[in-house]
């Protein structure tokens, strides 16, 4: 890739993803120099929020209408070297703030964990959005953090790894995420403890556009 090292999988697999599951809403996450060139695709797919990288944008605004314009949910995602203040601009055009806890690339931390830091950078990106925008975060995400997320006023937390663990590397094996077989839980049993505490199973997405399983986990009110 060109944004980020890894190869997307393509809208191939997506029609199909969309086909098997058209009950189901699509987020997508381009990390990606020209998403613009899958707008009409994945809109034909079903995909409802849409979340575009600022540092892959040359005219962010144009390409947040377009999103809208194709009936779509917009939203901009922004890497740890991007200032708030700098995608504030932008925040007319969009419906959330995707702010990331590390640098875009692999699922997992690629070693690097949730850093405090980050919580400072939260606090800034909720208070400088306008009411009615959500706040999205994702990376390096564990249950700690997705709790400490969600009091720091968080809307959603994308949990790839928490839901979806990797295997650690044996000799002469890649690195790889664990198979259904091999998993002691299921990622709603992985989800349980905490729908106990907001009263339901927070619904998930499940589309990823860098050729991981990632799951979007949104905090809901209890009923």
């Amino acid at each position: 890739g060109n944004f980020v090292n890894n190869i997307t999988f393509g809208m191939r697999t997506v029609r199909s993803i969309a086909n098997m599951f058209p009950q189901h809403p699509l987020c997508f996450h381009f990390m990606a120099t020209n998403p613009s060139q899958y707008f009409e695709e994945i809109a034909k797919c079903g995909a409802r929020q849409v979340a575009v990288h600022f540092e892959g944008l040359p005219y962010p605004s144009e390409e947040l209408c377009r999103i809208r314009e194709l009936g779509m949910i917009p939203g901009l995602a922004i890497n740890l070297r991007t200032s708030i203040s700098q995608v504030a601009p932008f925040f007319e055009y969009i419906d959330f703030l995707m702010v990331m806890t590390m640098d875009s690339g692999y699922g997992g931390t690629n070693g690097l964990g949730f850093c405090f830091a980050n919580h400072d950078r939260i606090r800034q990106a909720r208070a400088a959005l306008p009411a009615g925008k959500e706040l999205w975060v994702d990376g390096a995400m564990d249950e700690t953090e997705m709790k400490n997320c969600f009091a720091l006023g968080v809307d959603a937390v994308i949990a790839g790894r928490m839901i979806f663990p990797e295997k650690l590397a044996q000799a002469g094996e890649t690195r790889r995420a664990y198979l259904p077989s091999e998993r002691q839980q299921t990622p709603a049993q992985l989800l349980e403890p905490l729908s106990e505490e907001w009263g339901r199973i927070p619904p998930a997405a499940i589309v990823w556009m860098n050729r991981r399983d990632a799951i979007c986990t949104k905090k809901k009110d209890a009923p």
